[in-house]
């Protein structure tokens, strides 16, 4: 049984501090920062598909519509999406961990990419998925209109879109389905990082 002077001891309390805390090295931290790294990295890969996207739309509206004012919502569309290129991938492309890094430079780095992510996720709806949406509404709009000015009924012309319509709405549901795990993955990863902060002072 330990008496009052061993148990003020401060070596013998440095000594009993539970080791949990602590297990969080640099050697663990680097993996998760090149992971979070990585995953940022594929995702904005991935979002470079969305400017062809509005392109391909905006072109096929621009070749088949004459009207001006048609022609300028699809340009704006266009512009809208080549902007977002600039603002979607502004400051996302950073450089790896080094290798003789401390453990708070790899706690920094990996709140940095955190919120790297964060931000990415922030300005996706409205620089990468917005012109997208914009487009495709413009276009169904635009369809739908010349098919009810020309005799067709709106559900005949429904009926005829219905194929692309039903893609896009797969296609808008899962966006927001991944989003939304992406958003719950990601503030797993902040309250761990905040839990590593606190364990390591």
């Amino acid at each position: 049984m330990r008496n009052d002077s061993s148990g003020n001891d401060p070596r013998t309390i440095w000594q009993n501090q539970p080791t949990e805390p602590s297990a969080m090295t640099l050697e663990k931290i680097r993996p998760k920062v090149r992971e979070l790294h990585a995953k940022t990295r594929r995702q904005l890969l991935g979002n470079l598909v969305l400017p062809f996207i509005v392109i391909a739309l905006c072109g096929f509206g621009i070749k088949h519509f004459h009207h001006p004012a048609l022609r300028s919502l699809f340009a704006f569309a266009i512009v809208w999406s080549l902007a977002g290129l600039y603002f979607l991938n502004r400051g996302m492309w950073s450089a790896m961990l080094p290798g003789e890094a401390a453990l708070s430079t790899g706690l920094e780095s990996y709140r940095r990419e955190v919120e790297r992510r964060r931000s990415f996720s922030g300005r996706l709806m409205l620089w990468g998925f917005g012109p997208v949406i914009f487009a495709i509404a413009t276009l169904i709009a635009v369809i739908l209109s010349l098919g009810i000015g020309s005799g067709m009924l709106l559900k005949g012309a429904l009926l005829k879109m219905s194929p692309f319509l039903t893609l896009t709405v797969i296609w808008i549901v899962s966006f927001f389905v991944i989003r939304m795990r992406q958003q719950r993955e990601l503030q797993r990863e902040i309250d761990e990082l905040d839990a590593i902060e606190r364990a390591n002072g």
